[in-house]
């Protein structure tokens, strides 16, 4: 039964991988159970698996529209008071830039954690999800290898690895 859970297992991880993100948080809290699989854990990879058969005409849109912010409800600040004060709130750009092509884009990125949701080892889970523009190019759920001990501090440091990763 282990080797068969496992290459179960490694499936659905693929299936993340091709852009299933509605199960990629169950598919990383089954795969935290590869050493040491239960009757149970197979009993729940069947679950994903009817998941699967029953919704399998989910698919990943990819929309490139500019996403609605509302750019009124976030606070400005005066930068000039500040330790960058001497730059005048403008980026320096290099004098040899070449001239932009095309149109911008946007890069959002949300990030979550539940502290210490791990009833064994105490670790939390936690993941994020990065747009570019509207379309979802990059997901993860992982669980944490520190321990901390507040919520804020495994956001944070999810938070750093996403800062990483953009």
């Amino acid at each position: 039964m282990p080797h068969t859970i496992k290459s179960l297992i490694g499936i659905l991880r693929w299936i993340v991988e091709l852009g299933r993100v509605d199960i990629c948080l169950e598919c990383s809290m089954m795969s935290s159970a590869l050493t040491l699989p239960r009757e149970g854990h197979m009993h729940q990879v069947f679950h994903i698996f009817a998941y699967l058969k029953k919704y399998h005409n989910t698919e990943l849109v990819f929309d490139p529209s500019d996403p609605c912010i509302d750019e009124p409800s976030f606070e400005l600040k005066d930068w000039t008071s500040s330790e960058f004060g001497h730059l005048q709130g403008k980026e320096e750009l290099p004098p040899n830039m070449p001239q932009p092509r095309g149109l911008g884009f946007v890069i959002k990125a949300n990030v979550d954690a539940d502290h210490a949701a791990d009833t064994v080892t105490h670790r939390s889970r936690t993941g994020f999800l990065v747009y570019l523009n509207s379309s979802l190019v990059c997901w993860t759920s992982q669980k944490q290898t520190s321990i901390e001990t507040s919520s804020f501090g495994s956001k944070f440091i999810m938070m750093k690895q996403l800062c990483k990763y953009l």
